[in-house]
């Protein structure tokens, strides 16, 4: 068995997940883990089995470690990405890859000049149930697809710098790919700031696809329940899909739902093995930085109809 030296950069809320998924599997080697704050340092310290916590991530880039996850704050992804490339490191960063269009594909490229894999959080993709639904989707078992509409809701207080669009719609627009295998033609986003903070805690986002396919995306941090659901509307049949306990519900021809059997699976697992295979086999990704900065796209996109108060073409 080939062990992967790995270092994770950022142990943060989701720093901390990454260690300890990669703690659990047995050709992987968590040798190194950067934060700058003594009680993330203090917290691995204590709690995990770390041979070496740094507060200079440049310690790890120059260290011996083959592969790194990158779980920093989103307006340092970019930097920490393109210096733990150079330094010939395999890289996950989580979503989004950059704040930056421009940016996200120069580590695109960058990447390949340097033949590093380059891969990106979109974590929905390894969900059982949303998988279900695209074998569903690609044998036709809806029909002709009308729309898909997302809601993505938590009570929050987040940080100053974020928006609601740049840290929820990431996932939505993957998802959206995902399923769909496209990207929209055209984004009608409006906002608010309900709390009286700067930037917008809740927004509405309406795309417009090939076939006359559309998507209707509701996120917010003010609705007082955490939802994660993607409802399916076609020809022949609909679905309902909770994407955090992995359940679909199927209708076809009535209003009564059948529950189908979904393995529900380690989806943040999942997505560290593949990354972990591929660096291992010289494979490439699902979730690349190709995929990663397009999202970054449709951000900017959507942040512009948001701002402009018009609907954008693509």
């Amino acid at each position: 068995m080939i062990n992967i030296k790995v270092g994770i950069i950022g142990a943060g809320r989701w720093g901390k997940k990454h260690i300890d998924e990669y703690l659990k599997m047995k050709d992987v080697e968590l040798s190194w883990v950067f934060d700058q704050w003594d009680d993330n340092i203090n917290f691995c310290k204590n709690n995990f089995k770390i041979p070496n916590l740094t507060k200079n991530y440049h310690k790890i880039l120059s260290s011996d470690v083959e592969a790194v996850s990158v779980c920093t704050l989103n307006h340092t992804h970019y930097d920490v990405c393109k210096a733990a490339i150079e330094a010939g490191k395999h890289v996950l960063v989580e979503k989004p890859i950059t704040l930056d269009f421009k940016k996200a594909y120069k580590l695109v490229n960058l990447a390949k000049k340097h033949k590093r894999l380059l891969a990106v959080g979109h974590i929905f993709r390894y969900n059982n149930a949303i998988n279900h639904i695209k074998k569903l989707i690609q044998e036709g078992f809806f029909g002709k697809l009308y729309y898909m509409r997302l809601q993505w809701t938590s009570h929050l207080y987040p940080d100053k710098q974020l928006d609601i669009v740049i840290d929820m719609m990431p996932h939505l627009y993957d998802i959206m790919n995902y399923l769909l295998g496209t990207w929209p033609k055209s984004i009608t986003c409006m906002g608010k700031n309900f709390r009286g903070k700067k930037l917008e805690d809740t927004a509405f986002v309406i795309c417009e696809f090939s076939k006359k396919i559309m998507t209707h995306s509701e996120i917010s941090w003010t609705l007082p329940e955490k939802i994660r659901q993607v409802d399916i509307v076609g020809q022949k049949a609909s679905a309902k899909i909770q994407a955090l306990p992995q359940t679909i519900t199927i209708f076809k021809d009535s209003n009564i739902g059948k529950n189908l059997k979904i393995k529900v699976n380690n989806t943040l697992g999942d997505e560290l093995r593949h990354f972990i295979d591929a660096v291992k086999t010289d494979r490439i990704v699902t979730n690349d930085g190709i995929i990663g900065a397009k999202t970054v796209k449709l951000i900017e996109l959507t942040r512009e109809s948001l701002d402009k108060g018009k609907t954008i073409k693509i």
